[in-house]
C-alpha cells in the first residue's frame, strides 16, 4: 500500500511538470498567435447570446467598438442591461439588441429571420453561444426540474442555436464559439452546471471536425472563476436549498454540513475575478485569429494546475483527497 501511495506522489511529480511544460509552451504560442495578423471586421455581422449581463453584455459592446455589426440578443428586451446597450450605441445601426430565449424553437427562429433582413454585406461571421444557466449544490441535492433547465440552457439551447445558423456561418466560413467553464474539468459542488459543460466540450469537439471542411472554425472558452464578473451564481442561501429537501435528503445530510458547503461556495464566489477583460479577449481572438485556438483557459495558475490534476491524476488520488477534503463535514449516519 506505501509502495502504491509513492508511485502515486511519483505521477504526481511528473503530471506538474508536463503541465507546467504545457503552460509554457501554450503561453508562447498564444503571443505569437496574437500577434498575428488578424481579420478585417468591417461588413461582417457577430450573434451573441445572453447580453443582459456578463460576459455577452461587455463582448457585444467590445465588438461593436471593433467595427463589427452586432446582433446582442437578451432574455429581457426591455431590461436594464438591453436597454444599456441601446444606449451605448446610439444612432448606429451597427447594434442590434432582441430578445432570444435559447430554449425556445420560435424565438431561435425570429431570430434567424431578424438576422436575414439586417445582415451587413459580409453576412453573419460569428456566433457566440454565451446565454448560460447555473445551480450549485451536490447531484443528490438538485431537483430535477431544475437539473433538466439547466441543461436545456446551456447545452440544448446552444445546439438549438447553432443548427438553425450553421447555414449562415458555412456561407461565411465564419466562427462558432461556446461559451464553457474549467467546471467541465472540475465538478466539486456545481454537478447540474458540469454536466452541462462536459456536453458542451463534447459538442465544440465534433463541431471542429465536422465543419472543418466547410472552414468553419469553433472555439470554447473556458474561463475559471469569473463569478463576480457574471451573474451567474449568487450568494448560496442555506435555508432556501434545505427547504428544497425531501425528508429522505434531509436524513442523509445535516443542516451544519450545508452551511459548510455555503461557506465554501459564497468564499469562492467573492474571491472570483471582478474583471472580465481576459475572456472578453479571449473570445475576440477566437473571432478574429486567422489560426484561433480550439480551447481558450482564461484562469489562474493554481485553477490551470487543479485542472490538468482532474484530467491527469489517477482517479484514486484524486478520489483520496476529495475524501479527506469533505470528512471532516460530513455527517456520518
Amino acid at each position: 500500500m506505501a509502495l502504491e501511495f509513492m508511485h502515486d506522489w511519483s505521477y504526481l511529480f511528473w503530471v506538474i511538470l508536463l503541465g507546467l511544460l504545457l503552460l509554457a509552451w501554450r503561453k508562447i504560442v498564444f503571443f505569437v498567435s496574437f500577434h498575428q495578423k488578424r481579420i478585417d471586421p468591417t461588413g461582417k455581422a457577430v450573434l451573441i447570446t445572453g447580453c443582459d449581463t456578463g460576459f455577452g453584455h461587455s463582448l457585444a459592446l467590445r465588438l461593436f467598438h471593433l467595427g463589427f455589426t452586432v446582433f446582442a440578443t437578451c432574455l429581457f428586451p426591455d431590461g436594464e442591461g438591453a436597454q444599456s446597450l441601446r444606449q451605448e450605441a446610439g444612432p448606429s445601426h451597427r447594434l442590434h439588441v432582441f430578445k432570444l430565449d435559447v430554449t425556445q424553437d420560435q424565438d431561435v427562429v425570429n431570430a434567424k429571420d431578424f438576422l436575414l433582413k439586417n445582415l451587413p454585406e459580409k453576412g453573419l461571421w460569428g456566433l457566440v453561444n454565451n446565454a448560460g444557466l447555473t445551480v450549485c449544490g451536490e447531484m443528490e441535492w438538485i431537483p430535477f426540474d431544475e437539473l433538466k433547465k439547466v441543461i436545456d440552457v446551456n447545452v440544448l439551447g446552444s445546439i438549438r442555436t447553432t443548427l438553425k445558423l450553421l447555414p449562415l456561418i458555412k456561407k461565411s466560413q465564419g466562427r462558432l464559439v461556446f461559451m464553457s467553464s474549467i467546471n467541465a474539468y472540475i465538478g466539486l459542488g456545481t454537478a447540474s452546471y458540469s454536466l452541462s459543460k462536459i456536453a458542451l466540450e463534447k459538442c465544440g469537439d465534433i463541431l471542429r471536425v465536422e465543419l472543418k471542411k466547410f472552414g468553419v472554425k469553433v472555439s470554447l472558452i473556458e474561463p475559471g472563476n469569473y463569478s463576480p464578473a457574471t451573474s451567474l451564481l449568487k450568494l448560496y442561501d442555506v435555508e432556501k436549498y434545505w427547504n428544497k429537501f425531501d425528508e429522505e435528503t434531509k436524513a442523509s445530510y445535516s443542516k451544519e454540513y450545508l452551511q459548510l458547503f455555503a461557506n465554501r461556495v459564497n468564499r469562492k464566489l467573492k474571491n472570483g475575478k471582478h474583471d472580465s477583460k481576459e475572456v472578453i479577449d479571449a473570445i475576440i481572438d477566437a473571432l478574429l485569429n486567422k489560426q484561433p485556438k480550439a480551447r481558450y483557459s482564461v484562469t489562474t495558475f493554481t485553477e490551470k494546475c487543479w485542472v490538468y490534476a482532474f484530467y491527469y491524476l489517477p482517479a484514486s488520488l484524486i478520489d483520496l483527497f476529495i475524501s479527506y477534503m469533505s470528512k471532516s463535514f460530513h455527517k456520518e449516519p
